[in-house]
């Protein structure tokens, strides 16, 4: 097993698993974990390269939510495959862990701009997470004399509903974005025809 790490802002951290998680590796992953202590005050797993997990990983991973939970922070998994999905639904697990149908906003700033990192599934429900990083933007734009270039990138995403971008589309409209560009990056071909739809299809880059 591998373990990528990424430090996405201060406080937020994804992990991206490679290969088995189980009783030799399990503990590997343990460590890395506890050695950002409070740190991290968000982890994300990314389990896209994740191909099998143990009863001893699902106890890491309950134990990760446990103590996050008790810090009141964060545990999200995402890219979640089928065979890893099954085992989590045979176990009960699934209703258990913070897993991919969470929908997390991730703010990356840079010398080009802001990035907007959206995660997980996006639906009417809450949509709202991203609205109010919007608006917080569109405040903070008073004390610049030129807003930086803003991204949304949607690698990550894994769902839209088209409620969820008409919404978007709207919060769009209504925070006034003449002084910013805006463009939506990484949409994946399922993605594309609900934002076309939405009338966000001139914002979506490539």
């Amino acid at each position: 097993m591998t373990i990528q790490s990424e430090r996405l802002v201060q406080t937020a951290l994804e992990m991206s698993i490679e290969g088995r998680l189980d009783t030799a590796t399990a503990p590997q992953l343990e460590r890395k974990i506890k050695q950002w202590g409070d740190e991290i005050t968000e982890l994300i797993l990314n389990f896209e390269k994740l191909t099998y997990i143990s009863s001893m990983g699902l106890r890491v991973l309950l134990q990760t939510q446990k103590d996050m939970h008790a810090r009141g922070h964060k545990l999200v998994i995402t890219n979640m495959n089928a065979a890893v999905r099954e085992v989590f639904e045979m176990t009960g697990f699934i209703k258990l862990l913070v897993q991919e149908e969470r929908f997390v906003v991730i703010r990356k700033e840079g010398g080009q701009g802001l990035t907007l990192c959206l995660i997980g599934r996006m639906d009417e429900e809450n949509v709202g997470v991203l609205t109010r990083e919007l608006a917080a933007i569109k405040a903070a734009d008073a004390a610049q004399a030129e807003p930086l270039p803003l991204v949304l990138d949607t690698e990550q995403l894994r769902f839209i509903s088209t409620p969820a971008a008409q919404l978007l589309r709207k919060t769009i409209a209504e925070t006034s974005w003449e002084k910013r560009t805006l463009r939506i990056i990484n949409v994946s071909p399922e993605a594309l025809p609900v934002f076309t739809s939405a009338g966000m299809g001139s914002l979506v880059e490539g």
